[in-house]
C-alpha cells in the first residue's frame, strides 16, 4: 500500500499533533508499505525524521527537490498562494500515486490557504482520511463559501479520525453538521517505560507546566497569576516551565509582575520525560485550547496528579478527586480554586498519582500506529 501523509501544521518545529502521523509512518514502513510524508513547513527536526529517511520514507517540503533544508526559514501562506499555481506544496503526490491519503490537522477548521493547496494538488481526488487534533470553540464561525469548502472536506473523507470525544463534538458544532463517518483513535505516548514513579522526596512541592510557550492556547498566563495570588503565594513551591514559544519573555515578565520570579523556570523543551517527573510532584495544565494532551497522558503513567482547565478530552482522563483536579472555568479564580484544592489534599497524592497511573494504563493504546495504518486500510478497501 503507498500512503501519502500531509501535515498543515506551519509555525512550528514539532507538535503533540505530529506525534500519531509519525507512528503511522513507522508502522507503515516497519509493515513494508511505501510512505511519503509532505510537510508545509521547512523547520523540520532532522534528527527525528532521519531514521525513517534511511528505511525509505520520501520527505516533501516547500523547498525545490523536497531536501531537507534550513529549518530556520519558514513559508507562509501568503507565500504560497502566490507561488502555488507554479509550485503546489504537495506536486509530487501524483507521482506517488497513493493509495490512501492521510491529512493530519492541527485544528478543527482548515484554513481556506490550506484547502487551496489542497486543491492546487489534487491531493483530494485520491481516497483519503483526516486527523482532527483540536477544537476551538471561540473560533469566530464560519460561513458561507468557506463553510461550505469546509464540509466538503470532512464529508468527502473515508473516515474522520479524532483524539478525544468532545472534539468530534466540538467540531461538528464549529460546522453545524454531522460527521457519522468519524470514531476515535488515541495518541502515543513519548515513554518506553511506562511505569509508576515514586513521588520526590522534597519537601517544597515541584510543579511542572509542558507545553509550547503560546499564552492564548496554553494558558500559562493563568498558572503563574494563579500562583501569585492570595491563597498560593507565599505556599513552599517552585515552578518549571518546560517548552519553547513565542511568549517566554512574557511569562518571565508576569513572573515579575507577581513577585514569584524567584521561583519560577523556563526550562526548555526535553524529550525525557521520566526525569521530569523524578522531580516533580504535580502537572499543572492550564490549557484553553486541547484536545488528547501528550503531556497529561504522560504525567499520569509516570503516577503524578494534575490540576487541568476542563478542555478537549482532559477529562476522559482526568476525574476530581480520583485521579486529579478539575477547574471548571477557563478563568484565573477557578484555577487559584483547583490548585487550592489539589494542596489540601496533599496527603492523598500518592493515592491519587497510582491511579492516575492505573487508568492511563486502561486507556493508552499500545500500538497506535499499528491501529491506524489497519483503520486506513479498511477506510481504503471501502
Amino acid at each position: 500500500m503507498r500512503i501519502a501523509i500531509i501535515s498543515d501544521l506551519t509555525k512550528w518545529t514539532w507538535a503533540g499533533c505530529e506525534q500519531l502521523w509519525f507512528a503511522l509512518a513507522d508502522s507503515a514502513l516497519e509493515s513494508g508499505h511505501k510512505v511519503s510524508v509532505f510537510l508545509c513547513r521547512r523547520n523540520v527536526p532532522h534528527q527525528r525524521m532521519q531514521p525513517l529517511i534511511d528505511r525509505g520514507l520520501e520527505l516533501h517540503l516547500p523547498a525545490a527537490g523536497g531536501a531537507l533544508v534550513d529549518r530556520t526559514r519558514r513559508l507562509s501562506w501568503r507565500l504560497g498562494d502566490m507561488i502555488a499555481p507554479v509550485f503546489p506544496l504537495f506536486k509530487a503526490l501524483d507521482d506517488f500515486s497513493p493509495h490512501v491519503v492521510l491529512i493530519s490537522a492541527g485544528d478543527a477548521l482548515p484554513s481556506a490557504g490550506f484547502l487551496k493547496q489542497l486543491k492546487r494538488s489534487h491531493a483530494l481526488r485520491w481516497p483519503y482520511v483526516v486527523i482532527c487534533h483540536n477544537s476551538f470553540l471561540f473560533e469566530s464561525p464560519i460561513e458561507g463559501a468557506a463553510r461550505d469548502a469546509a464540509v466538503r472536506y470532512y464529508r468527502g473523507a473515508r473516515r474522520v479520525f479524532f483524539v478525544a470525544e468532545r472534539t468530534r463534538m466540538e467540531t461538528e458544532h464549529l460546522l453545524a453538521v454531522k460527521l457519522p463517518h468519524s470514531r476515535i483513535v488515541r495518541n502515543p505516548v513519548n515513554m518506553q517505560d511506562i511505569s509508576g514513579l515514586p513521588m520526590p522526596a522534597t519537601s517544597a512541592v515541584g510543579i511542572a507546566c509542558l507545553g509550547r510557550l503560546a499564552i492564548r492556547s496554553k494558558g500559562q498566563d493563568m498558572l503563574l497569576a494563579a500562583l501569585g495570588g492570595p491563597l498560593l503565594k507565599e505556599r513552599d513551591w517552585h515552578l518549571s516551565i518546560y517548552g519553547e514559544g513565542p511568549d517566554a519573555n512574557h511569562l518571565l515578565l508576569l513572573a515579575k509582575h507577581y513577585g514569584i520570579s524567584e521561583r519560577v523556570a523556563i526550562k526548555g523543551h526535553t524529550d525525557d520525560v521520566r526525569a521530569i517527573w523524578a522531580e516533580n510532584h504535580l502537572l499543572a495544565l492550564p490549557s484553553r485550547v486541547e484536545s488528547a494532551p501528550l503531556v497529561l497522558v504522560e504525567a499520569m503513567l509516570c503516577g503524578r496528579p494534575s490540576i487541568v482547565n476542563d478542555v478537549g478530552g482532559v477529562t476522559d482522563w482526568i476525574s476530581e478527586p480520583e485521579t486529579g483536579f478539575v477547574s471548571a472555568g477557563l478563568n484565573i479564580p477557578s484555577f487559584e480554586a483547583a490548585l487550592e484544592r489539589a494542596w489540601s489534599g496533599r496527603s492523598e497524592w500518592t493515592s491519587i498519582g497510582m491511579r492516575a497511573s492505573e487508568k492511563a494504563r486502561r486507556l493508552i493504546d499500545p500500538d497506535p500506529g499499528g491501529t491506524l495504518l489497519k483503520l486506513m486500510a479498511e477506510a481504503t478497501a471501502g
